[in-house]
């Protein structure tokens, strides 16, 4: 759920700026209040630095964690190949996977027959490539076999039936399940 994502990423952000702020605080306070006196350089690593380092690498790692809640997918088809990547915050992307849709085995719609026989078949690296739960717009949610980078995948992917008919292209024509056939 995008909004939930959403509150999940603001929460975050907020953390992660609280200790950003705090760290400045101990700065000031410290440089305020003790003079450093660099005779005993342990004392004052113990008590100024140790805690600085500590506040703002919380701070740091806090803001990189927000970026893990509002996660979506983006399926980019060029000429034969599918390029799939993260998208964070519609933002920061970073590469998942890519294939050539020769390597494709099987594409089906997710929930069929075929696609939970594919699913309890040992060994099968199943990637899930969207956060919904169900589909949003006029999106379906579809399931790729894929031979790719030496192992057997099932992929889970939310898109639309236009993608899977220009994927359909460059295929060949058995690679389309059955059961999606007959719709």
């Amino acid at each position: 759920d995008s909004a939930s994502a959403a509150r999940k990423f603001n929460f975050f952000k907020w953390i992660s700026i609280i200790f950003y702020v705090m760290t400045v605080i101990w700065i000031l306070i410290y440089l305020n209040f003790y003079l450093v006196d660099f005779s005993n350089m342990l004392a004052d690593i113990i008590v100024f630095v140790i805690p600085l380092i500590g506040l703002f690498l919380s701070g740091f790692f806090i803001g990189k964690l927000k970026y893990k809640f509002y996660v979506d997918y983006d399926y980019t088809f060029i000429s034969g190949s599918i390029r799939v990547s993260q998208v964070y915050n519609n933002v920061k992307r970073k590469f998942v996977i890519d294939f050539d849709v020769s390597n494709i085995e099987k594409i089906g719609l997710y929930a069929s027959e075929t696609y939970y026989s594919y699913e309890n078949i040992a060994g099968i690296n199943k990637q899930i490539y969207t956060q919904n739960e169900t589909p949003s717009n006029d999106k379906k949610f579809y399931y790729m076999i894929v031979n790719a980078h030496g192992e057997k995948f099932l992929m889970l992917f939310e898109c639309s039936e236009l993608f899977i008919v220009n994927v359909l292209k460059f295929t060949k024509k058995t690679v389309l399940e059955k059961e999606l056939l007959r719709k």
